[in-house]
């Protein structure tokens, strides 16, 4: 039977708990505002990608036309679009990985990175990651393969293969910029430390996916009320106003929801890899949730030698 989590004396359920750690992660965001850029960069770095990616597509495949009108029977140059679509999306993925990683990795030790060290710090290994991006891309089309040429069975053993290694490879990222380990070694490396987290990562991530959830709903039933409301009095602005608000919601709910996932991954490695609390963070509710022996552990300040100010040269 798993140790209970107490907290302030008393006893909380395991989703209680990962809100909590959800709170966590929300404070780490607030004192860090700039991770929301991060996603921002990610999509245009990506969409950059894929437009050069169509250009070579355009210029210098006349299967072009197949591609755009639909026909059957895709051509060599489409399974390489395809492929390379996939490499630009996992690549821009990963560096965003990497900069939220190197930023709240440098704040739970003390420092203080800014945007700018996060995408120098990520585009410093920019090698591992795009060949990281390779692998992970080519399982994808492995699976989508075998899920777009199979029966039922077929796709749901391509959809557990593919939730399976979500979960493997869960800390790729942040062994491979923090622990300077090749793409395969980190696999291997985060399966093992997903051991020791794996309750609270899954239930910590369902409950993100939860609050989110939540919020989209009721900002939903407010918009199709708005929307009936402004159909019955023919309230143009009202109607406007609605679907701007909605497009500005998603867009935000994007924004936060992708950096408090990254967060969330950061801090759980720490302390996982390092058997370290991260500064300010609530110590009593990460360790009882992770089942540690609570007595010795240090915070990861104390593990830093040199100055805060010398943080952010760590990787």
């Amino acid at each position: 039977m798993k140790t209970p989590i107490i907290i302030g004396g008393q006893k909380i359920g395991r989703l209680r708990a990962s809100f909590l750690l959800f709170k966590e992660s929300w404070r780490f965001l607030k004192a860090d505002k700039e991770l929301l850029l991060v996603p921002i960069f990610s999509t245009v770095f990506s969409g950059i990608l894929i437009g050069l990616l169509t250009l070579v597509l355009i210029t210098s495949s006349s299967s072009y036309d197949k591609l755009v009108t639909g026909n059957e029977g895709l051509g060599y140059s489409e399974y390489i679009f395809m492929f390379g679509v996939y490499v630009v999306s996992a690549f821009s993925l990963a560096l965003a990985q990497a900069i939220i990683v190197h930023i709240v990795y440098v704040r739970a030790h003390g420092g203080n990175a800014t945007l700018g060290n996060g995408i120098a710090r990520a585009f410093a290994n920019w090698v591992p990651l795009l060949l990281w991006a390779v692998i992970t891309s080519t399982v994808g089309m492995a699976l989508r393969f075998i899920s777009e040429r199979s029966a039922l069975v077929g796709r749901i053993v391509a959809g557990l293969l593919g939730a399976a290694w979500s979960i493997l490879t869960f800390f790729v990222v942040p062994i491979l910029i923090l622990q300077k380990k090749t793409p395969f070694t980190a696999v291997s490396a985060s399966a093992t430390l997903f051991k020791k987290t794996w309750g609270e990562t899954l239930v910590a991530n369902v409950t993100l996916g939860l609050v989110f959830m939540v919020a989209h709903l009721v900002v939903l039933a407010s918009f199709v009320g708005l929307l009936i409301y402004g159909v019955s009095t023919q309230n143009a602005v009202l109607l406007i106003s609605s679907i701007v608000g909605v497009l500005l919601w998603l867009l935000i709910a994007t924004l936060v929801y992708s950096a408090l996932q990254g967060i969330l991954k950061t801090l759980l490695y720490i302390y996982a890899a390092e058997d370290v609390v991260p500064e300010n963070f609530n110590r009593e509710l990460l360790e009882s949730m992770l089942e540690r022996n609570t007595t010795t552990l240090p915070t990861a300040s104390t593990l830093v030698d040199a100055p805060v100010s010398d943080v952010t040269s760590k990787p």
